[in-house]
């Protein structure tokens, strides 16, 4: 199959670390994300994407191949999927790096678009009060509990004018001394036809939640999605896991995670019961030695991930006791999770 350039562009452009064009606009740079470049990771580019070759390669680890092959191998989906994601693919501009809106930064080092409007600050929510979108992003938070959520972030957001995350609710990704590093955005309309989930360009992905976590609490419980986390005391997420990949981490959050030498990680996906990606992931996390929480059937074959739980039971924080309950490393896990 050959993809539509504009599409492939706009793919290695998602999915490449800190993307740029270089100077004769038919070549495009990045870090690579099946090696992450070692500890070059954010300060070279090299992962080349030569357009009229229809041509990717990576200097460091040697990884060649077309784009159709770099986005199965990357994002970890199927031919299926990009045939269908093609057909009906909003493509966004030519370089999404000139697009996204400037950045705001405080003495906090906040970065988001710069109208981003804060859905958690009472006088900016009676400013925009009669605007349909913020009350249609503002609706969707209290429908999925997370304006009561345990373990919800600080702020939540929603711009209104940046080309790529307009309209969108913006998660904000603290690091421990408060400060928003990255973010990440999600659609609230069932019509969007840019991807779900869309991060911020060039910015390393950090670990949602981080700020929240209680030393107290002797386990750290990994989530796949931000929101999922937000129902769990020490519930951190890293914003989406490689199927194909042996790296769970970026380095950005490996060196998070190490702040914590003392914490036990569980891992804990969406329901193996109704997701064979979120199956085939803890089949990796397993092999890898981790331990994972593997959902019991009476929950797993009724909620499909977290949220959807504390929404269906009607409450706003699901205890971690259910989760070291149901948590598993090795022969047993394995087990367990073949079954579900």
């Amino acid at each position: 199959m050959i993809l539509p350039e504009d599409y492939s562009l706009q793919k290695f452009l998602q999915l490449a670390g800190y993307p740029k064009r270089k100077h004769n606009g038919r070549i495009y740079e990045g870090g690579c994300p099946v090696c992450r470049e070692g500890k070059s990771w954010g300060r070279k580019r090299r992962l080349y994407y030569i357009l009229k070759d229809s041509y990717i390669y990576c200097h460091n680890c040697g990884w060649t191949g077309t784009p159709l092959k770099f986005i199965l191998h990357v994002e970890g989906i199927s031919y299926d999927d990009v045939r269908k994601e093609i057909q009906d693919y909003d493509i966004l501009p030519t370089d999404i790096t000139k697009n996204e809106s400037p950045v705001i930064s405080n003495s906090q080092g906040h970065i988001l678009p710069e109208d981003a409007i804060n859905l958690l600050d009472s006088c900016q929510m009676e400013y925009y009060k009669d605007d349909e979108i913020v009350k249609r992003v503002y609706d969707t938070i209290n429908e999925r509990n997370l304006m009561t959520a345990c373990n919800r972030p600080k702020t939540l957001w929603v711009s209104l004018r940046d080309y790529v995350h307009r309209n969108r609710l913006i998660l904000p990704f603290y690091d421990t001394g408060g400060n928003i590093v990255h973010y990440q955005t999600r659609t609230v309309f069932d019509n969007e036809k840019f991807p779900k989930y869309l991060s911020k360009v060039q910015s390393e992905k950090t670990l949602f939640n981080v700020d929240n976590v209680d030393r107290d609490i002797d386990n750290i419980f990994i989530f796949e999605g931000p929101i999922d986390s937000c129902f769990v005391k020490n519930g951190i997420a890293v914003a989406g896991i490689q199927e194909n990949s042996d790296l769970l981490f970026t380095s950005k959050q490996a060196e998070q995670i190490k702040a914590f030498p003392f914490h036990k990680t569980i891992w804990v996906l969406d329901s193996q019961w109704q997701d064979t990606a979120a199956k085939k992931k803890t089949e990796k996390l397993i092999e890898q030695g981790e331990t994972v929480f593997i959902w019991p059937k009476k929950y797993g074959k009724k909620f499909k991930d977290f949220n959807d739980m504390a929404i269906g039971l009607g409450i706003n924080e699901i205890p971690y006791k259910f989760i070291l309950d149901n948590s598993y490393t090795g022969l047993k896990a394995n087990i367990l999770l073949a079954v579900a």
